[in-house]
């Protein structure tokens, strides 16, 4: 008896288990599904926002009337003709991205800029296309060491002098620098440092001043702006002091630039960064360019690897060069081996890497993408 009694009880276990599993698996749909929804809802919210405001806000104003000066950034400017040079037999881009010109003239107009801008739309060009055209150096602020790290690669692949300062540089490089930026002595347009060497380095914002006193200091610009506001989704403590750079330098023009960024974060960011009276450029979220496909994937890892592997055998040439996401490094050196197994040529890249071993994988790139 007491054997049946345990055996009943185990089959209402089993359904009451079946029955969870089944809440469960509508819970995780619904999840999907919500998510799913914001996505949407915030995609549709930028839309909105874009057809609302012009290609640009203009919030400079006319001290007489104190009505805004409304400003033709498309018309033509005496610097046009170079800018084009420069666009086509440097970087090697024919033509502008949406509102990329329009940007590169306010900034040489003088103006502070605000830029919200897709990642991929090409917001890297704004401050560097500008830093060939004006004599000085333009000091980057970026948050991400591998991103500076890439960006100072492909400045220097392109024969533009650029260098970076951060808890990565050399004694010697950092002596050369401070050099250039006091004396003016050496080759330099273009200088990356970190959000934390403007709010903890005296001795950096020193030489910067000198910089500055000499004339020397042409553009600031600050990447991923969104990182000032607590409202942002990548806060980071020490873009709060960033405000700093336009109250000792007022007279050089600021860009800040991001990807993303609601209302809230552009207003905060505004006062933060001291840019009560500038340009802004919204460009849209669509990136007609990209083609997104999203397949299937196998449970078993090895499944994923080959249908990976048949991907870029099928859809590309031995010339083509191409990136895969992977979850952690540990993984991203897991998938590297096997496709090289394969006969693929891949490597793994990531932020614990030997410097000389990552540079290595990056030139390879280059090369490939160039």
């Amino acid at each position: 008896m007491m054997a049946d009694m345990t055996k009943d009880l185990e089959q209402q276990y089993e359904l009451v288990e079946a029955e969870l599993q089944e809440v469960q698996d509508q819970i995780n749909s619904l999840l999907e599904h919500q998510g799913r929804l914001l996505e949407q809802k915030s995609e549709l919210l930028n839309l909105i926002r874009s057809c609302k405001v012009s290609k640009h806000e203009n919030l400079w104003t006319d001290e007489k009337t104190g009505r805004p000066i409304q400003e033709d950034w498309t018309r033509s400017f005496e610097w046009d003709q170079q800018a084009q040079d420069i666009l086509l037999n440097v970087f090697g881009i024919s033509s502008y991205r949406t509102n990329q010109r329009e940007i590169i003239n306010a900034i040489l107009s003088g103006r502070d800029v605000i830029v919200i801008m897709a990642a991929g739309g090409g917001k890297s060009l704004c401050y560097q296309l500008p830093a060939l055209l004006r004599p000085g150096i333009v000091l980057v602020v970026s948050p991400l060491l591998s991103l500076i790290h890439d960006q100072v690669m492909g400045l220097t692949a392109l024969k533009i002098p650029a260098r970076m300062l951060n808890s990565t540089t050399s004694k010697e490089e950092e002596k050369l620098i401070y050099k250039i930026l006091e004396k003016g002595e050496g080759d330099l347009q273009i200088l990356y440092v970190t959000p934390e060497k403007i709010a903890k380095s005296k001795r950096f914002m020193s030489k910067l001043e000198k910089c500055n006193h000499g004339g020397r200091l042409s553009l600031l610009a600050i990447d991923e702006a969104h990182c000032c506001s607590q409202w942002g989704h990548d806060f980071r403590p020490d873009y709060k002091n960033l405000g700093i750079l336009k109250k000792q330098f007022p007279k050089v023009p600021m860009i800040a630039l991001t990807a993303t960024a609601t209302e809230r974060v552009q207003n905060d960011l505004k006062e933060m960064l001291q840019l009560s009276s500038c340009e802004k450029f919204v460009s849209s979220v669509n990136r007609p360019n990209l083609f997104y496909e999203v397949r299937d994937k196998k449970s078993n890892a090895s499944g994923v690897i080959d249908d990976i592997a048949e991907f870029i055998q099928e859809s590309y040439s031995e010339n083509d060069s191409g990136i895969i996401y992977c979850f952690s490094r540990r993984e991203c050196e897991q998938v590297a081996r096997e496709l090289q197994q394969k006969g693929i040529s891949a490597s793994h890249y990531h932020a614990d890497m030997d410097a000389a071993a990552r540079e290595s994988v990056y030139m390879r790139l280059l090369v490939l993408t160039v």
